[in-house]
């Protein structure tokens, strides 16, 4: 209801009280019968207003479309009635009282002869044109339908129903790669590996070419520093490693052809021995590395035993999953400088290409499927640079923008979890060899 207000007095007053104050000069009978009608009036607009059904916006368009077609047919030299409207669809979101009344009340508007639907007393129609109309549904959506029957001639017209727009959501939040330096040092790092035994204390493992370094911190500070020497067997001028915790104080280095355990009790000790067979683990099962070569064979032993092959290569990565990995879906960075798909059969299913040399795959981020993280092409006297893929349809999509290094990247090995990545690269600027943790937030 609208409220009046006095500039005078500034009081809010109602409509109805308006007319009351404005009755008062009237005679107390005449004052009865307006303010009645008044009254009457005001309830029976409040009753129309109540009763005006919600229509879209592309209904209301359609229903004056099919209004000017039906008018333009039928045409001012003829008079007409709207015989029938139904629903052929069986189901559309629309009051067909409503549908008739805005389409007579737009013929009237177009200047149309429009008669109320009657039957003489001979059976013959008391209009020059019947039009029925008729709500349907095509692939489309729906559309109005008005079949025009003027004498024996008929036409139809129609008017389709425009699908209502959908209100766009919040774009999909997008990957974003972030990066957190954790160690950097004049000699080259093969790997690194963090562990806390307690809340109080922090172990750091750095593996070099030929020692493991181990570091014990109280909060910010350094209280044990242990380096233990070991003989790799093979040297390589670019030498591979690889660090894995059973738990904060037992930790393995895989390097060369050997393998290293390190324990501490109460201090840090490393027994080192040749690994024979020289198979490292990853995932659920273990790849046969090629020492003199510094690549993995393509040799992959199961959980069962089994052993199988695929391509020599210099890295992998599979889906993760809750049993740490999948033997039937695999990227291989080939040594041809392809990656290559193999999806539970010896034959590639896609070849990827413009990827480097290491690979690793994370836990899915922002709703996204499989994904997996890919150094640059570049040799060791170029910056380097981490893109992430998402791997759908055997196909490999970039997304989000890649991770920029003043250098080149060394390693690229998985955490425990999958939900980072420890990347160790040369940097060229400061010629520090730096150990960093990547991992992946979502922003939109």
């Amino acid at each position: 209801m609208r409220v009046l207000l006095s500039r005078k007095s500034g009081i809010f007053i109602t409509p109805a009280e308006a007319m009351r104050q404005s009755l008062r000069k009237f005679p107390a009978f005449w004052r009865e019968i307006l303010l009645a009608s008044f009254l009457t009036a005001l309830a029976a607009n409040s009753i129309r207003a109540q009763a005006a059904p919600q229509v879209p916006v592309p209904w209301s368009t359609a229903a004056h479309s099919l209004a000017e077609r039906i008018a333009s047919t039928v045409t001012t030299a003829h008079t007409l009635t709207i015989a029938s409207v139904t629903d052929a669809s069986a189901g559309a979101p629309i009051d067909l009282q409503w549908l008739r009344q805005s389409v007579e009340s737009e013929i009237t508007t177009e200047g149309g002869r429009l008669v109320q639907f009657a039957m003489s007393s001979t059976g013959a129609a008391s209009a020059d044109a019947q039009v029925r109309i008729s709500v349907s549904h095509n692939v489309n959506g729906y559309v109005l339908i008005a079949q025009i029957a003027i004498g024996d001639a008929k036409q139809i017209v129609v008017a389709p129903v425009a699908a209502e727009q959908e209100i766009p959501g919040p774009p999909a939040a997008a990957p974003i790669l972030q990066r957190k330096i954790v160690w950097q040092q004049p000699n080259p790092i093969l790997d690194f590996a963090e562990g806390s035994p307690d809340s109080s204390h922090t172990l750091w493992y750095i593996l070099e070419p030929d020692r493991l370094s181990a570091y014990e911190f109280s909060g910010s500070s350094q209280i044990l520093h242990v380096d233990q020497q070991f003989s790799r067997l093979y040297t390589s001028r670019d030498a591979r490693g690889r660090l894995t915790l059973a738990d904060p104080t037992h930790v393995t280095a895989w390097v060369a052809a050997v393998r290293c355990d390190g324990t501490w009790n109460p201090g840090f000790s490393l027994n080192c021995v040749p690994n024979v067979g020289q198979e490292w683990p990853m995932g659920t099962v273990n790849w046969a590395f090629d020492p003199s070569h510094n690549y993995f064979s393509g040799a992959v032993t199961l959980s069962a035993g089994v052993v199988t092959r695929y391509p020599p290569f210099y890295s992998a990565a599979f889906p993760p999953n809750a049993t740490g990995g999948s033997t039937s879906h695999w990227i291989l960075a080939g040594l041809n400088g392809q990656a290559l798909l193999f999806t539970g059969s010896a034959d590639a299913s896609a070849a990827f290409f413009g990827w480097g040399s290491d690979i690793v795959s994370l836990n899915p981020a922002c709703g996204q499927s499989w994904q997996v993280l890919v150094s640059g092409p570049g040799d060791w006297t170029e910056p380097d640079r981490i893109q992430l893929y998402q791997i759908a349809d055997n196909q490999a999509n970039a997304v989000g923008e890649p991770l920029q290094f003043p250098g080149p990247i060394l390693s690229l090995w998985p955490s425990a979890d999958f939900q980072s990545a420890r990347v160790v690269f040369h940097n060229l600027q400061t010629g520090m060899y730096e150990a960093s943790i990547v991992s992946i937030g979502c922003s939109n």
